[in-house]
């Protein structure tokens, strides 16, 4: 029996053959430079001209003669190297194999290739067809593709259409559409009471007389347990047929044959049935549709093919599955496109297609990451932080163990959420962040000193010395804790004044005022203002009635940039500046040119202070007199 195979299988003969060749070179040369070899020194003197042309024709016609033997020669030993190619054995395992079998016949061995709807191969293995034509392989092997093709060694290749398989079956047996080694050994049942020889497809490995102890039935198999040195994909042979097989990493036991002689069968299973029953419809099948998606489409479209492909039901064990489509493997495909995408200013559509749910379902936590920057710059701090905290911390816990990058990724936006907030000096939406950042963070350094910026802006210098000096600070972070131990000490020594901050340099310096305990009033400190003003909308919303004047006069004319008014005088009862309450304070409704809603406040307010005024700190301070 002959197993064809790939080698090299003449190295013995090519050796001879070498040997030959150079001798015949040898034997040409020594007869064409005898007269120069054996010529007699004595008498050449004597021989004529003419004799020496004759001699010389003599010898070149020798020559030409001898050119033509040796290429004869030659093209006779090629003929007889390539009639030994045919017919002599190709290796010491083809031999043992010619000597194990009764026949000799010969055994078509080669490649299976399975390949998928779009073209690509799913996988690639050994296989060898019985003399009808019949292939023994496993099932998870098979799953995916929709074109298998047997590729002999030999040279030839044929189609694999159908076979004898049913769903649920872990090795099918398969025939070739077109039987290209009918007088090869047959198909039969295996004899349990008869030891069997085992061959392999993947290397020189022989093992004879194998008694084997039968197992459970699997379709029209039937199984035995394997030795250790049976871990490839080989055959066993009995009396010349093929009567079961192994199939390496696929399967663990050997598959032998438990029906009829493979010249009785007939096929009752197509590759499609096989493909539309283990695989078509499941969320593997979406996958290789999405990967296979090429030039004519988008990033964004495989992304958004690749994310609706998990809302189909898997349809396969993972260990079943080819490794590609292996949620792990397309995650990482997901992960590139991702990546493609908000680099390729696509953020927008990458959120819109990675939202909460898809990411729940895909259960990645690192594509989350992935993701949080593009929520962040297109949705804002809130909506990456919310992400974190429900769709994040539901992934993680769900796979059992902290992830450190997570909670860094988490306290970074936070960080920089709340520096945000502090430097547009946001007290009330600052507060609100800072709370929740301390209930998942409170040992936060950074954070720490965050809140007490807060507490200065809020003018509360006692919680802030307090927040301050709770807690020690790594030296990356001592120049903004120097700042602050600055700003507390000032800010206690402006007890029981009123300290207006205004932009260092600044020309004009704005302050927010309380108005009869009831409303908020913007003004601009303006010394060169002899009254305080407030626009007409300020003073009908509190009711204020117009007054006389020190002069009995209830109305002035006032210079603006618009021209000369007519201003009426009232009286405010209180007005608080920095919790400082001043009562009774005149003030000109006057509507500023330009600056709706804007007041002043002028020196008959002012006045009432020592006033302190630093442009280079912006610092106005207000002693009370």
């Amino acid at each position: 029996m002959r197993l064809r195979r790939r080698t090299d299988r003449y190295k013995k003969s090519k050796v001879l053959m070498i040997i030959v060749v150079l001798l015949a070179w040898l034997a040409g040369f020594a007869y064409f430079f005898r007269g120069v070899l054996l010529t007699q020194g004595v008498g050449s003197a004597h021989v004529s001209s003419s004799e020496r042309k004759t001699v010389e024709h003599k010898r070149i016609a020798k020559r030409e003669e001898l050119t033509k033997r040796l290429q004869a020669a030659l093209q006779r030993q090629k003929k007889e190297q390539d009639a030994a190619k045919k017919v002599e054995p190709k290796s010491p395992v083809e031999k043992k194999m010619i000597a194990a079998s009764p026949k000799g016949e010969e055994i078509s061995t080669g490649w299976v290739s399975i390949v998928d709807p779009w073209g690509r191969q799913v996988t690639k293995f050994r296989a060898a067809s019985a003399g009808s034509g019949w292939l023994a392989m496993p099932g998870r092997a098979c799953l995916g593709g929709v074109k298998w093709v047997f590729y002999q060694d030999d040279g030839g290749n044929n189609i694999i259409s159908s076979g004898l398989w049913t769903a649920g079956d872990i090795v099918g047996l398969w025939h070739l559409a077109q039987n290209a080694a009918a007088d090869g050994p047959g198909l039969a049942a295996w004899n349990t009471g008869q030891p069997a020889d085992w061959f392999s497809l993947e290397s020189t490995k022989i093992i004879h007389s194998l008694q084997l102890t039968p197992g459970s039935v699997q379709g029209n198999f039937l199984t035995c347990q394997l030795s250790a040195g049976l871990n490839e994909i080989g055959i066993f042979v009995q009396d010349g047929n093929i009567v079961g097989w192994t199939f390496g990493q696929w399967l663990i036991n050997g598959y032998m044959w438990h029906g009829k002689a493979g010249k009785d069968l007939q096929t009752y299973a197509s590759v499609m049935d096989f493909y539309d029953q283990t695989f078509a419809g499941g969320r593997e099948e979406e996958f290789a549709k999405a990967l296979a998606m090429g030039s004519g489409h988008s990033n964004m479209a495989q992304l958004q093919a690749l994310v609706e492909a998990y809302k189909s039901p898997a349809k396969l064990a993972p260990e079943d599955t080819p490794y590609y489509l292996l949620p792990e493997e397309v995650v990482k495909q997901i992960r590139k496109l991702v990546d493609l995408g908000i680099n390729g200013g696509s953020s927008m559509q990458v959120v819109k297609i990675l939202n909460a749910e898809a990411l729940q379902e895909i259960g990645d936590i690192n594509l989350l990451m992935d993701v949080v920057p593009a929520v962040t710059s297109t949705k804002g701090f809130e909506a990456a932080i919310s992400l974190i905290e429900g769709t994040g911390r539901a992934i993680v816990q769900a796979g059992g163990k902290d992830v450190p990058m997570l909670n860094a990724l988490h306290v970074q936006l936070y960080q920089d959420w709340l520096q945000s907030l502090v430097t547009v000096r946001d007290v009330n939406g600052g507060m609100r962040v800072w709370k929740a950042a301390r209930a998942y963070y409170p040992d936060d350094p950074y954070l720490h000193l965050l809140g007490v910026e807060l507490y200065l802006l809020n003018n509360n210098w006692q919680e802030a010395e307090r927040l301050l000096y709770s807690r020690d600070y790594p030296a990356s972070l001592q120049d903004r804790y120097q700042i602050l131990v600055s700003r507390v000490s000032e800010m206690k020594g402006q007890e029981g004044k009123i300290a207006i901050h205004f932009t260092p340099g600044a020309n004009r310096i704005p302050v927010s005022a309380v108005l009869n305990g009831s409303m908020h009033q913007n003004f601009m400190v303006d010394t060169g203002a002899s009254m305080v003003t407030i626009p007409s909308n300020a003073a009908d919303t509190l009711g204020l009635k117009i007054v006389q004047g020190y002069h009995g006069n209830t109305s002035q004319i006032v210079s603006t940039a618009g021209g000369s008014v007519a201003a009426d005088q009232v009286l405010i009862d209180t007005l608080e500046i920095d919790g400082w309450v001043e009562h009774n304070v005149r003030a000109l409704v006057i509507d500023i040119p330009g600056q709706p809603g804007m007041g002043l406040l002028g020196l008959n307010y002012l006045q009432r202070f020592k006033m302190d005024l630093n442009n280079d700190s912006g610092t106005l301070l207000l002693t009370p007199k």
